[in-house]
């Protein structure tokens, strides 16, 4: 609980404060007795062009003698994948996790640059974000610069982040939050029993526990025990990691855990913090440590932007209408997966930003990178808790057929699993952050009965049909024991396919599909020991390594994220994305009310994929997804 979320008042009585202005002042002020003296002006001396341009010479002989340091300003969340939308055709005013990283890593080889300074204070990060910065951080110290990190208030993804810095500085009056690692998952079937509906549902794989939250009250034995083991995992790489960077002993980080809320005193006397100073201060703080008044560099790597001239309406719309240039040199094409898989479009209109992966999106975006000549190598960034079997299936076989001719490596954020990691079994390499999980191979289907529902409202129905089966999709009717049958023995195939397409690149890798299938869910360094994931590493490592499987030297070749952001230009070819929400969904009803906005982030993104995923399963019955846990924490 940070300091800022609670309310504070000091109130002194009106009375007091009348009192206090009247004190020592009379009631009518002298007139004086004598007339002030005239003040004689000096001339005014207006510097000639020489002078001037001497004083802007030595001003610039100053600031040249003044340690460099690169700022950023994280205050706002840290994105995975660029906008989807840009006005002008340039780069978007969102901050990826990429253009973080790669200006950090133009710092680090910079030998004019003394020190970076980042300030975390009300910034949003995932764990495995944090650890990509982390290791950023920890790069820079190896290279010989100074990196400072400034907070009002660390969490534990934002300290993680930050222990990788020589000089973490916190708010004199913050705190550090670190109270351990926790999920929680939501069990629905009570609220279901009351209001009449039956979760009619089947999972293949004993581990799986996609289904539990609407056929069970609490977790079965196998998810209780697979999410026990993750904490376990998650919390000890916690643990690990702070031990490491801030060079203190495990015992003492878990004390430090146990006792969870740490002000700034007690942070600085247990070797938390190295700095307690305020915001304003930093620039004391940095000329006191860098022994010069620091030069701070606010747009550190950035490339030039291009000056609007509003006055000009024919230069406005021009922009307007101005497409992206595209790059003419070799490329890297990285790929983004973020979400829950579905069919078709990712969905989102011209000015929405996309929250599911859309089959039909994913394969144009490979059928581009195979087609373009000048992308030489593919990255796929996936951070997915699974959906839809079919898409699932599409954008593997679309990844297969890249990789005949051009290397496929994938890169795991803070998950793949299911469906996720179905797509990622179809690159060459896996690459997964070490605070990545991975797996849950496994099938989950069913359909919610609502006969129990409709009852209570008062509500009945009628069947007319032909066929056998003509009821088996029915929100009406549960399964007959041999449409259960059925629908198992499909599930089963569909499971079946997935071990054998995993096992289509992994073989040899992984010694036994059935150790790590059924369900099962890992951190990325076990994933790694069981043969699912090649390397432990992040976006840039991915990047790198595509890039020198096709011989292209550090450099020499530009990174294309596919699709490239849609510009206002878009609108005049008549080119936009449908959703693949129908408007009368629960999730773009609720998310267009604005209901959903009170809720905290994290928990508003969990509620969005719940009924994202439970539009899917009502969609097609059969889907690949691992459990909706909220954000460790």
């Amino acid at each position: 609980m940070n300091r800022s979320r609670l309310f504070f008042a000091l109130i002194v009585p009106m009375a007091v404060i009348w009192s206090a202005l009247a004190i020592g002042k009379p009631a009518t002020q002298p007139a004086p007795t004598t007339a002030p003296l005239a003040v004689t002006q000096p001339a005014t001396h207006f510097p000639t062009p020489a002078e001037l341009v001497a004083q802007l010479k030595k001003k610039q002989g100053e600031v040249a003698k003044q340690p460099k340091v690169a700022y950023f300003d994280l205050s706002q969340p840290l994105a995975e994948k660029p906008a989807d939308f840009s006005w002008f055709g340039g780069d978007t005013e969102v901050l990826t996790l990429r253009d973080l990283l790669g200006r950090l890593d133009q710092a680090k080889a910079d030998k004019d640059l003394r020190a970076v300074l980042i300030s975390l204070s009300n910034t949003e990060l995932n764990l495995s974000q944090a650890m990509e910065v982390r290791d950023a951080l920890t790069q820079l110290r190896h290279a010989g610069k100074r990196t400072f990190v400034y907070a009002d208030a660390y969490d534990t993804d934002t300290y993680v982040a930050a222990s990788g810095a020589t000089d973490i500085c916190l708010l004199s009056g913050g705190e550090i939050e670190l109270p351990g690692v926790g999920f929680e998952t939501m069990f629905a079937k009570g609220l279901l029993d009351k209001v009449g509906v039956n979760a009619d549902y089947v999972q293949i794989g004993e581990y799986k526990g996609a289904d539990e939250e609407y056929t069970r009250t609490q977790a079965s034995d196998e998810l209780r025990g697979e999410l026990n083991r993750l904490a376990d995992s998650l919390y000890n790489h916690i643990i690990d990691t702070i031990s490491v960077s801030r060079n203190l002993p495990a015992a003492d980080v878990k004390t430090i855990i146990d006792d969870a809320l740490i002000n700034g005193k007690a942070a600085k006397d247990r070797g938390l913090v190295d700095h307690l100073v305020e915001m304003d201060g930093l620039k004391d703080l940095l000329q006191s440590e860098l022994g010069q008044k620091p030069n701070l560099l606010v747009d550190y790597g950035q490339s030039a932007k291009q000056q609007i001239d509003f006055s000009s309406p024919f230069a406005f719309f021009s922009l307007l209408a101005r497409r992206p240039e595209v790059s003419t040199r070799q490329s890297v094409a990285l790929i983004y997966a973020e979400g829950v898989i579905v069919d078709g479009p990712s969905g989102g209109g011209l000015l929405q930003r996309s929250e599911n992966i859309g089959s039909d999106d994913m394969r144009t975006a490979l059928r581009t990178a195979l087609k373009d000549d000048l992308i030489k190598a593919v990255v796929i960034r996936i951070d997915s808790p699974g959906g839809s079997a079919l898409a699932s299936e599409v954008m593997w076989q679309s990844v297969r057929r890249v990789s005949k001719t051009k290397p496929v490596i994938i890169s795991v954020g803070s998950m793949a699993a299911s469906g996720g990691y179905y797509l990622a079994s179809g690159g060459d390499e896996i690459f997964a952050d070490p605070s990545a999980i991975v797996g849950s191979i496994g099938v989950v289907g069913g359909k919610f009965v609502l006969q129990g529902l409709y009852t209570k409202l008062g509500l009945t129905t009628e069947n007319f049909s032909r066929g056998k089966n003509a009821d088996l999709f029915s929100s009406s009717t549960e399964w007959t024991d041999g449409q259960r049958r059925m629908v198992t023995n499909m599930m089963h195939d569909t499971y079946v396919q997935f071990t054998e397409r995993v096992m289509t690149t992994r073989k040899g890798k992984i010694k036994d599909i059935d150790a790590v299938a059924r369900g099962r869910i890992f951190m990325a360094k076990q994933a790694k020991d069981l043969g699912m994931v090649d390397e432990i590493g992040g976006l840039q490592d991915a990047l790198a390594y595509a890039a020198g499987k096709v011989n292209l030297p550090a450099g020499t070749y530009d990174v294309r994220v596919l699709p490239a952001p849609r510009t206002f230009a878009d609108l005049f070819n008549g080119e936009s994305r449908s959703s693949s929400l129908s408007p009368l969904s629960p999730a773009a009803a609720l998310n267009s009310t604005g209901i959903l906005s009170a809720l905290p982030a994290a928990a508003r993104a969990l509620v969005m994929r719940q009924l994202t995923i439970m539009q899917l399963i009502d969609k097609h019955h059969v889907a690949l997804i691992g459990p909706v846990l909220d954000t460790p924490r």
